[in-house]
């Protein structure tokens, strides 16, 4: 087939722009741009034109000329320590829902629950005009960057850690309550040597105090701590001593020690009779090691984990856990990201949405009678 001179076969239509849809709706380029931009007055007959224009043509508006003109993006930021983590992958699906219910999208920031990569992602976000931020800090006491977004009028909701108590928004699972739900169960099922595992944040360790008539632990609220809060509560209440030895709380950023937290429990004089693992990880490495040294589960030794993931379900005997469903806590710090974006969410800053957690027995925890 001929060609003219200077055209090519192969060349692609040029995208339509805000000129070509006014021209194909027979109205100005100002009435197309605030029907468009949705500001100002149109007649229901201009908005159904220039409607049907966008249609024919394939129109897309530009982003950033719409966002100068609207003051938003359409789009929040989702701030998260592991992507990879079943908890926030499920979390990021709820975000994702509200989001395409809202008519907006979702960018993802991973930060490997290290600081610097938090504080960059927040900078990112910010410089890309979000209309909103949740965030999973690594820190609930070093939050300046947090402060920042606030003080720029980003609306922030932060997801599984509180921070409630500087005015921002938290969406957390009730991690003391099901953890002493799930000991109770422990205990109810003749255990008095309970172990407990977890993993800590390096940046905020707790500090356990353990006395003849009481225990407490002392540090600022965050998933892990509560864990172990209502780990004491419910041995208290039952009038059980608490035993150092049987607390584990190993730095996030080593797995390595995981397997050997395992092990000493398992070396003790007097082990104990169930591990109760307060998080995913430390679940999986507990399975492991038990299973490795053909130590049967619940026949000599109860597992009972927090999180219920896919893998718990697929192995023998089935894992009991305590569960906390991501997804609802992911929608829940949405609709609050929402709300502020709205403006609807009242002039009251700093809640706190608290989600139940239950407790799911399966077939991992063996009755002492």
């Amino acid at each position: 087939m001929a060609t003219e001179p200077g055209s090519s076969g192969s060349s692609k239509r040029s995208r339509p722009s805000l000129k070509d849809v006014a021209a194909r709706a027979g109205v100005s380029r100002a009435s197309a741009s605030r029907v468009l931009g949705g500001y100002g007055y149109s007649s229901q007959e201009i908005v159904d034109r220039v409607t049907e224009a966008v249609r024919e043509l394939g129109y897309e508006p530009d982003r950033i000329a719409r966002t100068m003109r609207s003051g938003k993006s359409d789009v929040i930021g989702f701030v998260c320590a592991d992507i990879s983590d079943a908890f926030f992958s499920s979390a990021m699906r709820g975000i994702c829902d509200v989001a395409l219910r809202e008519g907006s999208q979702v960018i993802a920031m991973n930060t490997d629950d290290q600081l610097s990569q938090e504080q960059q992602a927040t900078r990112v976000l910010l410089s890309h005009k979000v209309d909103g931020i949740i965030i999973t800090p690594v820190s609930v006491r070093e939050h300046g960057h947090i402060d920042a977004l606030t003080g720029a009028e980003v609306p922030v909701v932060s997801l599984d850690r509180q921070l409630s108590d500087i005015g921002i928004d938290s969406v957390v699972a009730d991690n003391e309550a099901a953890t002493a739900a799930a000991i109770d169960h422990l205990i109810s099922q003749g255990h008095r040597r309970i172990a407990f595992l977890g993993s800590v944040q390096r940046e905020e360790p707790p500090a356990l105090r353990i006395g003849k008539v009481r225990a407490s632990v002392v540090g600022p609220s965050r998933p892990s701590l509560d864990r172990v809060r209502g780990y004491l509560r419910a041995l208290t209440a039952a009038g059980l001593p608490v035993d150092r030895g049987l607390i584990a709380l190993v730095p996030h950023g080593e797995p390595e020690r995981r397997l050997d937290a395992v092990a000493a429990m398992l070396a003790l004089e007097h082990p104990p009779s169930a591990l109760f693992t307060a998080d995913s990880y430390m679940t999986k490495s507990a399975f492991s090691l038990l299973s490795k040294r053909d130590i049967p589960i619940p026949e000599q030794m109860s597992l009972l984990g927090f999180d219920d993931l896919e893998w718990t379900t697929l192995v023998r005997p089935q894992i009991s856990v305590v569960v906390q469903s991501a997804y609802d806590m992911g929608r829940a710090a949405a609709d609050r990201l929402f709300a502020q974006i709205s403006g609807s969410s009242g002039a009251v800053r700093g809640q706190r949405t608290v989600i139940p957690a239950r407790f799911l027995g399966r077939d991992s925890v063996r009755s002492l009678g």
